[in-house]
């Protein structure tokens, strides 16, 4: 789609085209203008310019920094490009996971492009926010940190525009041990990029530990907690970021369950795995549904085994080609992931991409993984984060 705008763009720059020779009627009803190999072709009168169809038709469905470049374009198109419904338009349509944030502690952020040129971001460390932080769930573009010397410090961004916000402080103690998830979920009538951060907080009730949820609003700026609370898990049992689908955040668990919060009636569930599941898998939506995704490696081979529906019986295995994976398997991890066709799989040595609907392996990146404790897969969306 990028090299398809500049190439019309191109052509638009460009008077040295051979006229093609039409008959006078048709010369009458339709316009010209010049293509991408140097020959006109026909539009009829009363259609928008092809500059015009694809400012407003095209550009939502590429990412934030191609989007960034293509201001130099025109003064029109920096307009266009600059305006918030652009931004929101984008943040609707493009879904492609552009990258992994990635961190290991005590180090600054770092960002593994799985397109240096249309998917990188300008600022990896995130050093444009006023403290070091820890990075702590992604979501539809949106980067929620927490402040690496006040855990009661949460910083909302965007790394591709720099913007970023800084979060009322909440109301409980939020430990180490706080599992976090952030629900965004832009639509056409969310023009105003409203999201929540819910946390399952851990606090000690006569002696016993309970899970209190407290969530950010930011409709309202504000913290609340719900009603509810879960005294049937541990809370140092829950992965720190949570998975969100269709207004449900869940948690896996190291017991072999999966804590789910419903935002709209603010109520918990507890969904049990099959007996010897491993807790080392991943959460998403696959085939409209919640799905858990264990990888297994058997000889040297790598499998997904894809469980599904409430029961979370065994759907299907998707065995790895070696062509891409490698000959020989020592480690696989999979992550969760927002794009419901993508399966991104972590390897010692690169990063690849199982797509669902077209049942095929890529190669996203050769970078080194083993670096890394935490991995958030980020897109490239120009959302606003608003003050």
């Amino acid at each position: 789609m990028e090299l398809f705008c500049k190439s019309v763009m191109e052509s638009f720059g460009n008077t040295n085209t051979e006229e093609e020779v039409f008959h006078d009627e048709y010369r009458s009803d339709f316009k010209c203008y010049p293509t991408m190999k140097r020959r006109f072709y026909l539009e009829p009168k009363g259609c928008p310019p092809l500059g015009d169809i694809i400012k407003q038709h095209a550009l939502p469905f590429l990412p934030a920094k191609s989007l960034c470049r293509f201001r130099a374009v025109s003064k029109e198109w920096n307009r266009w490009i600059s305006c918030p419904f652009l931004a929101h338009m984008q943040t609707i349509h493009f879904k492609d996971v552009s990258g992994l944030l990635c961190q290991s502690p005590g180090l600054d952020p770092s960002f593994i492009s799985f397109n240096p040129d249309a998917y990188s971001i300008p600022s990896p460390s995130l050093e444009f926010l006023p403290e070091r932080v820890r990075i702590r769930v992604t979501c539809n573009g949106l980067v929620c940190c927490q402040s690496r010397y006040d855990e009661f410090v949460y910083y909302m961004c965007n790394p591709v525009t720099k913007d970023w916000v800084v979060l009322p402080e909440p109301k409980l103690c939020h430990t180490p041990e706080t599992a976090i998830a952030l629900a965004f979920n832009p639509t056409t009538l969310n023009f105003s990029a409203n999201y929540e951060i819910v946390c399952a907080v851990p606090v000690a009730l006569n002696g016993v530990s309970a899970l209190f949820f407290e969530i950010y609003s930011k409709s309202s700026n504000s913290w609340r907690v719900a009603d509810t609370v879960c005294s049937e898990l541990i809370a140092s049992s829950l992965t720190r970021n949570g998975f969100y689908l269709k207004n449900v955040v869940y948690w896996k668990t190291s017991s072999g369950a999966v804590l789910a919060f419903d935002l709209k009636n603010e109520v918990y569930g507890i969904l049990s795995l099959p007996y010897g599941i491993e807790s080392h898998g991943a959460l998403m939506q696959m085939y409209g549904e919640l799905c858990y995704i264990l990888p297994e490696i058997q000889d040297g081979e790598c499998m997904l085994n894809v469980y599904g529906n409430m029961a979370m019986n065994l759907k299907c295995v998707i065995p790895l080609k070696s062509e891409v994976v490698g000959e020989k398997v020592s480690y696989c991890r999979v992550l969760t992931c927002v794009n419901d066709d993508m399966l991104i799989i972590l390897l010692p040595s690169r990063v690849i991409g199982y797509h669902v609907r077209k049942q095929n392996v890529e190669l996203l990146s050769e970078q080194r993984t083993e670096d890394f404790e935490t991995f958030l897969p980020y897109i490239n969306s120009l959302v606003a984060v608003q003050k």
